[in-house]
Order: structure tokens, then C-alpha cells, then sequence
């Protein structure tokens, strides 16, 4: 059963306290814990017997012979939801121990309960792990069937959640180990830790009132319960709030393309989310996967710097963004008359054949110019 751990334990935490010598048998009878080596590995006729009627023995000195046994002894059989497991042995005089047989019963039950609960915990919990790790991992192959109402309660999907990818520069294993154990001290019964390596790891952090409900409060969270001489070594990237098995998909590539974006800027730490940089990894992803987009878009752009001599026209470009499309603002910002503003923003028009007052314009224009600021 599962290694046997709980008959060492049962042994531990019994055998100081009680001054006798204790054994513990799986259910054939054969020993497989013990206070004194000597007796591991035997098989103990008299539990054998125990085991199989489901009744405690005494074994009087005059006993030993018909049971093999080199001292008298209580042979007492414990169950755990009405299936017994093994037996408790107990060696010296049934009169000067019998008081202590019932209580070593009840304590071994309880071991035996406590790790079996322990254990399916631990299964269930390397299960729901495997699980999303393959989701993330796999994401080309079929996952409708993740979609499933209960699947997505097990795995906790149906939660806001947003997916960290956790980053240390050091190879000390000093740090590392500090990393790691900061990380389950962060960690709630439904989040989900999956290490890619020593140095790396995926953290699915789960919405709560007191941990944050929304990204900022969640980054707010993770900054004040990081401690400074880790963070400065460790770089945190949060994708986007998100349910579900697509939301968990879209959460954990956003927070790899914002670790692209931090580090292509020369960052190597702090903690950062994608709702801060959006515009700007949405740019990388283009210069990434679609470079001739990129190189059309920027190619555009550089006419507005070629224009007039005094090559105004970028400077009302980083103005008018600058105001966030205020023309008023701009316009004070430039010294400029609110006209002249507007035949400038007609002449990008006529240039680029983009409309800043328009909606597409305005987006393709910023992305422009993100791109071409980003190409220097």
C-alpha cells in the first residue's frame, strides 16, 4: 500500500513514547515496520491470524510456542473504511500493555486515513498539473474535450485566472530554492505551479478578493510578497484575466510574448502585465511572425519623415499621440494655430492614406509608428 508510509509513522510516533518494542504488519501478515530491526521482514503467524477474523489476540508466555513468537505480545488489527490493513503488534506482558492496544489501533487508523487522503490529494493534484501542461504545451491538438463542465471545475477553469511565467536570472542553488519555496508560500489550493526548469516556472494564479481580483491588484499582490533581493533577479510576466480552456491558452501566450517584448527592451526583472504593453507586443508579434507587414507599415511611416524640410509632420505625429488625439492640446503642445493643425493631419492623410480622425487610421498610424520607433 503505497510504499508504506503510514506503518513508519505509525513506528515514529509511538515507539518514543511508548517504552516497548512496537511492529507493524501489512495485511499477509509480514512485518513492515518496526522500533527493532530485527524483527522486519518476518511473517508474524499470530497477525495472520488476527487479520483474517478481525480480533485482537493476547499471547501469554505460555503461548509462544504455538505461535512462533519470541516474546509475549497484543495482536491488534485496524481498519480504514471497513478494510483492514495490517496489525498492530505490541511486545511485553497482555497486563502491563493491553491499555496501551486500543490506543495504538486508533492511531495507526488514523495514519493510514491521513495518508490515504494525502495520497489522493497528491494524485489528483499531479493529475490536474499534467493536464494543463498538456493544454499549454499542446495547443495545436484537439482540447474541445477540456471543455466539459467537470473537467473544467477539476482543473479550475471556470475561475478567473491569469497565467505568470516566472523567471530567475541566477544558476545559485541557494536562490533557486528560495524561488521555489516563495512560490508555494504565493500559492492557494487552486493554483497551479508547473516547472519547466529550475529556473523557469508557469504559475496559474486564481482570482481572489484577498490576493486581487484584477491584474493590477494581482501584480500589487506578487510586489509586496516578493522579497526585493529575489525580485531583483527574477523577471514576472502576467497574461490577461481569462476562464476557461481558450482563456488559459490566450492568457499564457500573451505572458511569452510580453517576456519577448520585456527582455528585446533590455529588462531582465521586475513584475509586468500584458494589459501595460499590449500595444507594444501586439508590434513584436508583428515584427516576429509577420516582418513584411512590419517592413510595409514602417516603410510608410518614414514618408512623413522625409516631408518638408523641417520634417514637421513626425513631430505632429508624436504630439497628437502624446495628447492621446486631443487636437486642442496638441495644437498649444506646438505652438500652432488649431488650422494649421488640421492641414497637417490632412497632409499625413494624403501621405500615408491614413486618417488619424478615423478609427483605422489612428491604429494603424500608432502601430506605424511603434514599429519604426522600435526598427532604430
Amino acid at each position: 500500500m503505497r510504499k508504506e508510509y503510514w506503518a513508519q509513522k505509525t513506528i515514529k510516533k509511538t515507539a518514543s513514547i511508548i517504552k516497548k518494542d512496537i511492529l507493524v504488519t501489512n495485511l499477509s501478515g509480514q512485518i513492515i515496520a518496526s522500533s527493532n530491526t530485527k524483527y522486519l521482514g518476518q511473517s508474524h503467524k499470530a497477525a495472520i491470524h488476527s487479520i483474517r477474523r478481525n480480533v485482537p489476540l493476547e499471547i501469554e508466555e505460555e503461548d509462544m510456542k504455538f505461535w512462533h513468537v519470541d516474546s509475549p505480545c497484543i495482536v491488534v488489527p485496524f481498519e480504514d473504511e471497513t478494510d483492514t490493513h495490517g496489525a498492530v503488534i505490541i511486545l511485553g506482558h497482555p497486563d502491563d500493555i493491553r491499555d496501551y492496544s486500543h490506543l495504538l489501533k486508533l492511531n495507526a487508523e488514523f495514519i493510514v486515513s491521513q495518508e490515504k487522503e494525502r495520497a489522493d490529494e497528491h494524485n489528483s493534484q499531479l493529475s490536474r498539473t499534467q493536464t494543463l501542461s498538456y493544454i499549454l504545451f499542446n495547443q495545436n491538438r484537439q482540447i474541445q474535450n477540456y471543455n466539459r463542465k467537470g473537467i473544467l471545475e477539476h482543473l479550475g477553469l471556470n475561475e478567473a485566472l491569469t497565467v505568470g511565467l516566472i523567471q530567475i536570472d541566477t544558476t545559485s542553488k541557494a536562490k533557486i530554492k528560495h524561488l521555489r519555496k516563495m512560490l508555494n508560500n504565493w500559492k492557494l489550493p487552486n493554483d497551479d505551479i508547473i516547472e519547466i526548469m529550475p529556473q523557469e516556472y508557469i504559475f496559474i494564479f486564481k482570482a481572489n478578493k484577498n490576493r486581487g481580483r484584477t491584474l493590477k491588484e494581482i501584480k500589487q499582490f506578487i510586489e509586496k510578497q516578493h522579497e526585493e533581493d529575489t525580485l531583483n533577479k527574477t523577471l514576472i510576466t502576467l497574461g490577461s484575466l481569462n476562464t476557461g480552456v481558450q482563456g488559459l491558452i490566450q492568457s499564457y501566450n500573451e505572458a511569452i510574448a510580453l517576456q519577448k517584448l520585456i527582455r528585446s527592451l533590455g529588462h531582465f526583472e521586475g513584475v509586468h502585465t500584458y494589459k501595460e504593453y499590449e500595444l507594444e507586443t501586439l508590434c513584436s508579434n508583428i515584427s516576429h511572425f509577420t516582418p513584411n507587414n512590419e517592413t510595409s507599415l514602417v516603410s510608410n511611416y518614414k514618408k512623413l519623415l522625409d516631408f518638408g524640410e523641417d520634417k514637421y509632420l513626425n513631430e505632429t505625429v508624436e504630439a497628437y499621440f502624446r495628447n492621446h488625439g486631443k487636437l486642442v492640446k496638441t495644437a498649444n503642445d506646438l505652438y500652432i494655430h488649431r488650422n494649421t493643425l488640421n492641414y497637417r493631419i490632412k497632409k499625413i492623410h494624403d501621405i500615408t492614406g491614413w486618417d488619424p480622425n478615423t478609427i483605422d487610421g489612428i491604429v494603424l498610424l500608432r502601430i506605424a509608428q511603434m514599429l519604426y520607433t522600435k526598427s532604430k
